[in-house]
């Protein structure tokens, strides 16, 4: 079968793989659509990865072959597959929080994933498409459940004033995901003339270009001097990192849900002397049925931040090329498999 094989620092070969076979527990999902994860985009760049992966793990598919012991499941069924599966049993599995698990296994991460034409995984991190969600759709269960997740864990409060720095798609997930929560304005800091609209439609109070605005005047001007109660730090550079102290009110909130690769110089200063709480969030797991719902019930716009549909084939040139660049215009890359 065709897959997309990791083989370091910005390269990725779409090459003949053998198809796999279910173990116990397992199915064999032939994939529909899997996207291209931001973390994905940083290992590309970075080379994290482990060398002869296939990689992706937003994806959606058809189970198509049942391993032995496999219950509730059958052949036909749309499905997607959880991020995280965590192992049950270490400290942080018992203490409730398996995002943190010891143990975690992830798919197209610790085993082979879905940008191929069939991936084998556990049943137990299967979840049904309802029939009001399109596989296309499907493929952001996964960031919105990372959104779901971030807001959860943070310290907003229904009336409060929101800044979001980076309008990719965890950005623009978290815009509508902190609207839903009660935030009573919310702005969004982006580059990008494309993000900065998209926010603007999905609800954004107001968007800024910080490459062309003062973003401390512009926040001291809309919140009357005070600043934003809660940052979220969606775009994951050195340079929005070390800002967002700067950013957010006395006593408020920097919460920081993307991942930087690259080393940080942090200033302690302001956070100590304006008493800063900085916290940070990895990824959803038991939020997955809730993103599901969210978008079947379509009290999120998912289907907005596709931006592009690519073949395999195409998946470096058209992909994740694309998404590597500084300014880039697009938001959502998914890659049609079947």
């Amino acid at each position: 079968m065709k897959a997309a094989v990791f083989r370091g620092v910005r390269k990725i070969d779409i090459t003949d793989v053998p198809k796999p076979e279910p173990d116990a527990n397992e199915v064999l999902v032939k994939v529909k659509y899997c996207g291209i994860c931001g973390s994905d985009v940083g290992s590309y760049k970075t080379g994290t990865y482990e060398e002869g992966l296939v990689i992706g793990h937003e994806f959606s598919g058809e189970i198509v072959k049942l391993g032995q012991g496999v219950a509730g499941w059958k052949l036909g069924d749309r499905i997607v597959g959880n991020g995280v599966r965590p192992c049950g049993r270490c400290y942080f599995c018992h203490h409730n929080r398996p995002s943190l698990c010891d143990n975690v296994q992830m798919c197209g991460v610790s085993f082979d994933g879905a940008f191929a034409e069939f991936v084998k995984v556990p049943s137990d991190i299967l979840y049904r498409i309802p029939d009001s969600v399109s596989d296309e759709e499907a493929t952001l269960v996964d960031p919105l459940s990372n959104c779901i997740h971030a807001v959860r864990h943070s310290a907003l409060q229904l009336g409060d004033r929101v800044l979001i720095v980076g309008a990719g798609p965890i950005g623009l997930l978290m815009l509508q995901c902190v609207k839903l929560a009660g935030a009573s304005a919310v702005y969004v800091s982006e580059v990008s003339d494309k993000r900065r609209g998209m926010a603007e439609k999905l609800g954004a109070t107001a968007s800024y270009d910080p490459s062309r605005e003062n973003l401390y005047v512009k926040m001291d001007e809309v919140t009357a001097g005070r600043g934003p109660d809660v940052l979220f730090e969606c775009a994951g550079t050195p340079h929005t990192l070390r800002e967002a102290v700067t950013l957010v009110r006395k006593g408020g909130q920097v919460f920081v849900i993307s991942i930087c690769e690259e080393h940080v110089e942090a200033d302690f200063m302001t956070p100590v002397l304006n008493e800063l709480d900085i916290r940070g969030s990895y990824c959803g797991y038991e939020e997955y049925p809730q993103a599901i719902d969210m978008i079947a019930k379509k009290r999120v716009d998912v289907k907005s931040l596709i931006s592009d549909v690519i073949p395999l084939d195409h998946l470096v040139e058209k992909g994740f090329e694309v998404l590597a660049k500084p300014r880039t215009e697009a938001v959502k890359i998914i890659a049609k498999i079947s």
